[in-house]
């Protein structure tokens, strides 16, 4: 009975991280750049099943292995889903979105961070930086002066009015990428892949809206259920101990 009582207890807790997650992502749902989380759990407390079956012979016992029993889950890890969300033009000069793979790196402090969220703006130095201020860097780690009238190639290579080369916008790969906030991550950087800058676009989050109102239902829904499972097996411990007093 206590057992019942722990597994729905288990699921309650399982739905709340969903419904957190969810919540998360729906809040950003209209955020640039924004990865959709979603919660990755593992079992624990597993225990073999056997089955034991007398042998009349010797009068031993055989025994058989019939599986594993998972009496609890837990939070592994929330992963973040990377696929491209969808490119909109806004047609503001700063404004940049990578069409494939890749992140733009930007210095925040003394760290390195990185990021798909492209919507950038000039400052009172022309420094190109992003909307909380942190500088985008070029691939030498510096940061980028962005002159009036430029222009960006798909190559991330800025040229002036005239034609003339100013820098290169650096865009890396990440491996073991770790997100930062809602649109930030660190990871060790590695060459880009196959990409494309686009000038006067950005990329929109990749959440699934839809979809994602979909599992917040699911996941309240079966809250509830289990909820009123605890409610059941309480009621069922509160009457068997109650009987068993009653006969003694």
């Amino acid at each position: 009975m206590y057992r019942g009582v722990y597994t729905a207890a288990m699921g309650m807790l399982v739905d709340l991280t969903k419904i957190d997650t969810i919540s998360n992502n729906l809040a950003n749902v209209e955020t640039n750049g924004y990865k959709t989380d979603t919660p990755a759990f593992r079992t624990y407390l597993e225990r073999e099943i056997l089955r034991l079956k007398p042998e009349p012979e010797n009068r031993r016992l055989e025994v058989k292995r019939i599986g594993r029993l998972e009496q609890a889950i837990v939070l592994d890890e929330v992963r973040t889903v990377f696929d491209q969300g969808t490119i909109e033009f806004t047609g503001v000069p700063t404004h940049f979105a990578i069409s494939g793979e890749g992140f733009f790196a930007v210095r925040r402090g003394g760290e390195i961070l990185y990021t798909r969220n492209g919507e950038f703006l000039v400052d009172q130095n022309r420094r190109l930086v992003t909307s909380q201020g942190h500088a985008v860097l070029d691939v030498n780690g510096n940061e980028i002066i962005f002159p009036e009238n430029a222009y960006v190639d798909g190559n991330g290579d800025i040229r002036d009015a005239n034609g003339n080369f100013i820098a290169r916008i650096a865009v890396y790969n990440l491996e073991n990428p770790r997100k930062i906030g809602d649109t930030f991550f660190t990871g060790t950087q590695v060459q880009a892949g196959e990409f494309r800058i686009l000038q006067g676009y950005i990329e929109k989050s990749n959440v699934n809206a839809v979809r994602e109102m979909v599992r917040l239902i699911d996941a309240h829904r079966h809250y509830e259920a289990t909820s009123k499972a605890i409610v059941v097996h309480d009621e069922l411990l509160n009457k068997i101990i109650n009987n068993v007093g009653a006969l003694r």
